[in-house]
């Protein structure tokens, strides 16, 4: 696995890479949540044979952390940086969580470039957090990891100051490539799933085509909690684009 940084502008944005790209078979663009470093997709190039690339958007991992610049065009424009420098076409995108709002932000823009994405557990919306975000996000600890082992305060603060909400439900239709959308269901996961039955059904009217794959024994966190199922649907949803 290839690790490097790609420039853009002054920041320097971290990179995972492995394998290389087929003609045959579509790379894999992966976008995690709010805090995750490139680091926590190494599961899924790990166990499936396809090109992956994975980021740390700047704030994360070992990216680094401008004092400004942390609106959804910001994190657009991470995303930009690393499509361009790793040459990706016909390619699909996975967002996670947060990761998700900002897949959906890309794919509608650069659809045409891509064959399809798989959204995971997240409303479609690009929220602007509340008052003591930074706060809050900076106090939690998962699987007994401090988050900010992962993403630093200067980055939350700037998510917290910058953040414009962008509700994507009337551009929904406007996806024309495949979609699968990934939906914990386990009702008493710790935590749980951030989507409701509203939210889901606005993805599947808006997005005829839109398959949804529910994780019954998964709340948000479907990565861990079912990684198994997880990275065996995402391996069948990039097996179902190859080029015979």
């Amino acid at each position: 696995m290839k690790s490097f940084f790609v420039h853009n502008e002054s920041v320097k944005i971290h990179v995972l890479e492995n394998g290389i790209p087929s003609s045959g078979t579509p790379s894999l663009l992966v976008i995690g949540g709010l805090w995750e470093p490139a680091e926590r997709s190494i599961p899924i190039p790990s166990n499936i044979s396809s090109h992956v690339v994975a980021l740390s958007f700047r704030g994360r991992g070992l990216s680094s952390t401008p004092e400004t610049g942390y609106d959804l065009a910001d994190h657009l424009s991470d995303i930009d940086a690393v499509v361009k420098h790793c040459q990706l076409q016909n390619y699909c995108v996975l967002g996670f969580s947060r990761g998700a709002s900002y897949a959906l932000g890309w794919s509608l823009k650069n659809q045409q470039n891509m064959c399809g994405l798989i959204l995971v557990d997240q409303p479609p919306i690009h929220s602007r957090p509340g008052s003591g975000y930074a706060d809050f996000w900076s106090k939690l600890v998962y699987l007994e990891v401090p988050i900010l082992n992962f993403m630093r305060q200067i980055a939350l603060e700037g998510i917290e100051r910058e953040t414009i909400e962008n509700d994507f439900s009337p551009q929904l239709s406007h996806l024309h490539i495949p979609v699968t959308f990934f939906v914990g269901r386990n009702k008493e996961a710790k935590i749980s799933s951030d989507v409701s039955n509203e939210s889901l059904q606005l993805y599947t009217q808006a997005i005829p085509s839109c398959e949804v794959v529910k994780f019954l024994k998964s709340g948000h966190m479907i990565p861990d909690e079912e990684q198994q199922k997880y990275i065996a649907e995402i391996d069948c949803f990039i097996k179902k684009r190859e080029c015979k």
